[in-house]
């Protein structure tokens, strides 16, 4: 049985899987659904627990909240650390990463485009600088600048790899993150690196807003 991965055709929380699996070089059906279709899963509360995507589908079981199915991929295909400071390594970094997003969603619902324009300017002015500094503090503490933690790539790196990809290297505010990353060189090579190893995936899959 292939495996199948639902969500709706966007990056969002789906991406950092699809990028795992894609490096995994796993066999994987990319289920992208919306209207009658998601309806019909959603109402499947047996395949869908919480009423939300993603949800993973493998050997007959239901697998749903998109940090855990990273954390259970990883586990299967050995990018979760087995020694308990390094997988406390991996779980850190995807902490700050939900505390980067958390700001960034609020300002994202606002319906008025003009405040929306300017509390994403203040955004980019603090709060994108304070996080690329933490960012690039870990990547110069750890052994190898290529990955965030060891020696491998682990699902942080997918995790980190997704937001690049999804919403610092993608839409309206492209340059603007581009000309702030030029200021965390380490930051920058890395995102270069890890996008150069999946550069096929990056060509190939659909295009997508966020």
């Amino acid at each position: 049985l292939k495996m199948k991965l639902y969500y709706f055709d966007v990056y969002g929380r789906g991406e950092a899987i699809r990028i795992l699996l894609n490096h995994a070089g796993a066999e994987f059906e990319d289920c992208r659904l919306a209207g009658e279709k998601w309806a019909e899963l959603k109402a499947d509360t047996e395949k869908a627990e919480y009423g939300q995507m993603p949800i993973l589908e493998k050997d007959g079981k239901y697998y749903t909240q998109s940090s855990a199915i990273l954390r259970f991929l990883g586990r299967e295909h050995g990018y979760y650390p087995s020694d308990s400071w390094e997988a406390y390594r991996v779980d850190n970094l995807l902490g700050l990463l939900e505390d980067f997003y958390a700001p960034i969603l609020k300002v994202f619902f606002i319906k008025d485009e003009e405040e929306k324009k300017t509390e994403f300017g203040k955004l980019l002015e603090n709060h994108h600088p304070k996080f690329f500094g933490f960012w690039e503090k870990k990547l110069l503490a750890n052994s190898s600048q290529d990955f965030l933690v060891g020696d491998s790539a682990t699902i942080a790196d997918f995790a980190y790899l997704a937001t690049f990809s999804s919403i610092l290297n993608n839409g309206a505010a492209k340059d603007a993150v581009a000309s702030i990353l030029d200021n965390f060189p380490t930051l920058k090579a890395y995102f270069q690196t890890r996008w150069d190893a999946q550069k096929a995936y990056f060509d190939s899959r659909p295009t997508c807003s966020f």
